[in-house]
């Protein structure tokens, strides 16, 4: 009896330490990071994605065990509340306008025709794209012209979903989505650096960081993963 009750609690211990890794991203790096678990899996552990507007995961991150958060390191060092022990380099990440099939944008001035009516945007106070779509409509002298035109959603995801399903006639959100869905889009045209804070986009780890943690945060720099990243706009 004894031996079968120790039997339970070391498997139990054993289950507990095999938990799969959790890590948690900006919204609009889901489907590269999709791809990059997959293959880490091959040659690694199970890993647990958690994907929001960047306010979301780094909340939930001081309420639950997510050791590594992937994002714009500017709002994770200034806004997020949390304390890195140390960043990976994953890319830039770059601002686009995205336009449903049914649309033609030749630059970033055709936002103010009064044939778009409706833009979609992440939520400039959470989301990293809705603050450098912000940013650059106040630096491009379009703040006035375009505010009363802005639909602010979540995240990135959702405001390409708009586009997807043709309720708006262009969106803000990163270059990543909108490579992600070029089959289903009529395009997308790059925002201009010069007009939005430069996005660096890293691996943050925090205290919790473990030996699973820091493989994972590893495999991140491998040409595998380089290869995903810059498939998709990094």
């Amino acid at each position: 009896m004894f031996k079968k009750v120790l039997l339970i609690v070391i498997t139990s211990i054993l289950a507990l330490n095999a938990a799969d890794l959790k890590v948690a991203a900006g919204a609009g790096y889901k489907k590269p990071l999709m791809e990059i678990f997959k293959e880490y899996e091959k040659v690694g552990g199970k890993v647990d994605g958690v994907f929001g507007h960047l306010k979301q995961v780094t909340t939930q991150a001081t309420q639950t065990n997510i050791p590594l958060i992937i994002g714009d390191k500017k709002f994770l060092e200034t806004k997020s509340g949390l304390k890195f022990k140390d960043y990976v380099l994953l890319g830039e990440g770059e601002l686009v306008v995205v336009y449903p099939k049914d649309k033609k944008l030749s630059s970033v001035e055709d936002l103010t025709s009064e044939n778009i009516k409706k833009i979609t945007i992440p939520d400039p106070s959470k989301a990293i794209y809705g603050i450098a779509g912000k940013e650059f409509l106040k630096n491009a002298n379009l703040e006035e012209k375009l505010n009363n035109k802005l639909i602010i959603v979540a995240t990135v995801p959702q405001a390409m979903t708009y586009i997807l399903t043709n309720e708006v006639d262009a969106g803000f959100v990163n270059l990543s989505e909108a490579i992600a869905n070029k089959e289903n889009i009529g395009g997308f045209i790059k925002v201009d650096k010069k007009y939005y804070t430069p996005i660096e986009i890293v691996a943050g780890k925090l205290d919790s960081c473990n030996e699973s943690c820091e493989e994972f945060a590893n495999f991140l720099t491998t040409k595998t993963a380089k290869e995903i990243f810059k498939k998709y706009g990094l």
